[in-house]
């Protein structure tokens, strides 16, 4: 009788697990890479990318307005944060490094950041969830230094935050702007980040500042991409892996929960998910998905088993802040969901 219950849980999970499945719902620009999303709520939703490219639906993805801004079309938009059905802050990297926004749903932009130095990389951007005027956007090191901006007006205004405030960055370690995911805001001052490159970490901004090393093949394309992490149960997922070699699952995947909010402890999954992962999105307390170069793979057990539901190719997914449903953005224009 035991083992047929037992039989029964794993046949519900893996049932659970198959239902789910990815689809492509746009496919407007195929020239463009989309890197860029923020999600509002199950219907508005907002992507960034290539050549310029900013769009949002109002709709669920049905159609989009393409609004991208005049006198960047050769920028590359890999991060964007949504306020609001409305309003939006867009990160283009490179240099110059430049923050715009828009409070009318993209019909004009203005630019409220502009760094001109040209070692300035910026790689992603995120608000606190309480509060819409606190965000903070980082940039790769300059000259050894960490980079992080900070608003408090809902990025009207920035200021750099001191150095003295922020975690110390050894050599050839920097952000991989590979998803919109790789920082998590929790108070004005306080928020989780990874790294890559030379050296691959888990940054926990508290007082003093918390590094814990992560695992990672010996090449400066690997590291860390991307992170989640769920407040109400106190764990969150790295993802990351070898962008050269994306095949490899080695070091694509960490489990980690802050002990007494202060020192992250990390752990490994028993079956990691397919290949290079740039993406990871906690659903809710047991349910994630992480998306990379090999596809979108599912876990229901807080990131211990994962198991591919397809190979389609995807750069980031995230949830709507408001609402349940889960986005997808990747290459060749490919925009898609999660369908339960």
């Amino acid at each position: 009788m035991k083992r047929k219950f037992l039989a029964l849980i794993l046949l519900a999970i893996t049932s659970t697990a198959l239902a789910q499945q990815v689809k492509i719902m746009n496919l407007d620009h195929p020239e463009v890479s989309f890197r860029g999303l923020s999600v509002v709520d199950n219907s508005v939703l907002w992507v960034s990318g290539t050549k310029g490219t900013i769009g949002v639906s109002y709709n669920g993805g049905n159609s989009f307005n393409w609004v991208n801004p005049k006198g960047y079309e050769e920028r590359d938009f890999r991060a964007i944060a949504a306020l609001n059905h409305s309003t939006l802050l867009a990160v283009a990297i490179g240099s110059p490094g430049i923050i715009l926004k828009t409070t009318d749903s993209g019909k004009s932009w203005k630019e409220v950041y502009r760094d001109e130095n040209p070692n300035v990389f910026l790689d992603d951007i995120n608000f606190t969830e309480y509060n819409p005027a606190l965000g903070m956007v980082v940039g790769d090191p300059i000259n050894g230094e960490a980079y992080v901006l900070k608003t408090v007006d809902s990025g009207d205004s920035w200021t750099k935050m001191e150095t003295t405030q922020l975690p110390n960055f050894e050599k050839g370690e920097a952000f991989f702007a590979a998803s919109n995911s790789n920082l998590k805001l929790l108070d004005e001052t306080t928020f989780i980040a990874v790294t890559g490159g030379n050296q691959s970490h888990i940054l926990y901004n508290s007082v003093p500042p918390v590094k814990v090393p992560l695992k990672k093949t010996n090449s400066t394309t690997s590291g860390a991409n991307g992170m989640d992490y769920y407040t109400l149960g106190n764990f969150g997922l790295i993802v990351g892996g070898d962008f050269q070699q994306p095949d490899s699952s080695e070091n694509n995947l960490f489990i980690f929960e802050i002990k007494e909010m202060k020192n992250p402890v990390v752990t490994l999954p028993e079956v990691p998910p397919l290949g290079y992962k740039s993406g990871v999105v906690i659903q809710n307390a047991t349910t994630a998905y992480s998306c990379g170069l090999k596809g979108v793979d599912i876990t229901t057990d807080k990131g211990k088993t994962w198991k591919n539901l397809t190979q389609t190719a995807y750069h980031s997914c995230k949830k709507a802040k408001n609402g349940k449903t889960i986005y997808l953005t990747g290459p060749q224009g490919r925009i898609g969901y999660i369908l339960e």
